[in-house]
Formats: C-alpha cells, sequence, structure tokens
C-alpha cells in the first residue's frame, strides 16, 4: 500500500501578523514547516512506512527553503514542490494532480503551520485510514459552548456533540479524487474532510493531542517553543 502527504504551505498567515508567513518562523532551531515535515515522517516510520512521498505547494520565494528542510530526512527522488494557489483549497487541488499523489492508495494532508504529531496519534491514524475512506483527529471541546448572534446568546449547546478538528488527515485517494469532481467553484472548505462530508462519504475519527495545536497567534508560538523543549527533554 502506497502512502504520500500533501503539506500546503503558500498560506501567508495573516492573522499572525507576521511579514514572514509564520509556518517559516523558527521554534527551536527549526522552521515550524521542517518540524511539520519531520513529525510527518518519524509518525509514519513509527508505524512501519518507509516510502512516503511528499509533495508541498509554495510560493516560488520558499522553495529553497522547503528543499532544505525535506533534504534533511528525505531523499530528493521522494519529495516535491508544486506552486501554490490563491487559497488553500486551490493549493490543495494542484497538488492531488502530482503523480505522487495519483499513485499512492492513502494520502494525508497536514498543516504546516502545525509543528508537532505524538507518534501515537499517526500510528492511530494509518492504522484506522486502511479501513476508512476518511479519518481525523479530533479533540473534546472543555469550555462550555454558546451559540451567539454577535453579543447575545442564543443557546447552550451539548459540548459532547462537538468536537474541534486536527490534521493530518487521511483519505482513501480515489474517493477523495471522486469528491473533487463534486466541487463547485462557490465552495469553501475550512479542513479537507468537509469536502468528504460534502460528497457523502462518511469521516470517522481518533483522539487528537493538544501538543498537535496549530500555530495561528502569536501566543501559540510561545506554546510551541513550550512543546518543543518538552519534546526535546524526553528524548535527551
Amino acid at each position: 500500500m502506497k502512502f504520500s502527504c500533501i503539506i500546503p504551505a503558500a498560506g501567508k498567515g495573516n492573522r499572525f501578523g507576521s511579514l514572514i508567513p509564520k509556518q517559516f518562523l523558527y521554534v527551536q532551531d527549526a522552521m515550524i514547516i521542517e518540524h511539520a515535515i519531520h513529525s510527518i515522517i518519524v509518525g509514519f516510520k513509527t508505524a512501519g512506512i518507509e516510502g512516503l512521498s511528499l509533495v508541498i505547494p509554495c510560493d516560488n520565494e520558499y522553495q529553497d527553503s522547503i528543499y532544505t528542510c525535506c533534504i534533511k530526512y528525505l531523499p530528493e527522488h521522494a519529495f516535491a514542490m508544486v506552486g501554490g494557489g490563491d487559497t488553500r483549497q486551490a493549493s490543495i487541488l494542484k497538488a492531488t494532480q502530482h503523480p505522487f499523489i495519483l499513485d499512492s492508495d492513502i494520502f494525508c494532508i497536514h498543516d504546516a503551520a502545525r509543528p508537532f504529531i505524538p507518534p501515537s496519534v499517526m500510528h492511530n491514524l494509518i492504522s484506522a485510514s486502511q479501513d476508512h475512506d476518511c479519518i481525523i483527529p479530533v479533540l473534546d471541546i472543555i469550555d462550555t459552548l454558546k451559540a451567539v448572534d454577535q453579543h447575545s446568546v442564543l443557546t447552550t449547546l451539548d459540548r459532547a456533540r462537538y468536537k474541534l478538528a486536527q490534521t493530518p488527515q487521511f483519505f482513501k485517494t480515489k474517493n477523495y479524487l471522486d469528491a473533487l469532481q463534486l466541487l463547485d467553484n462557490l465552495t469553501t472548505f475550512t479542513d479537507d474532510s468537509s469536502l468528504m462530508e460534502h460528497a457523502g462519504y462518511r469521516v470517522q475519527t481518533v483522539q487528537g493531542s493538544e501538543i498537535m495545536k496549530k500555530v495561528t497567534h502569536p501566543y501559540d508560538l510561545e506554546l510551541a517553543e513550550f512543546h518543543a523543549r518538552m519534546i526535546k527533554d524526553i528524548h535527551e
């Protein structure tokens, strides 16, 4: 069974407020995207999968940086870069047309600004991906959840029925490509599993991790620094 992975890295990270896209900022001694790449590769190796192919949509000015990250962990023939699109969705569409993805049985999509993935979560995702059309990691919501209209509370929701979606998200390649055929230019999704829902596929879940938090705001960078130090201490 062939596996591949897409890590879209063309985002500008406007919410973060930095001139440099957040995935290219440093945590400890490596860029955030390098941590993400390393986490994906280690996760697959821990699950006994060596032949991983990686496709990274990105802007031309960052291709050298991404090459430097990838060549540390993969042979040159196992990764590729494609031009980024105007949106994350457009970037992923370009990546799915690459032979690495088309030749794979299962592929995953992982956020470039989500630097850390526990190997145990990766193992659970990879195992489940072979039996399901789509499998994603989720987190429980611990705070009380309110539906609001501007500043007014409409109702309190049952938080047990809701989860926070994370990445990497895994897909049977054929089914994802079939789902793309149903996509119209007016529909946008905030995560990739929503495309599968839209096409009528069942999306299954496994437990995610707080360590897998995405870097979105400056505070998240401080949290990523803490997690990096914690992981380093465990390995030493």
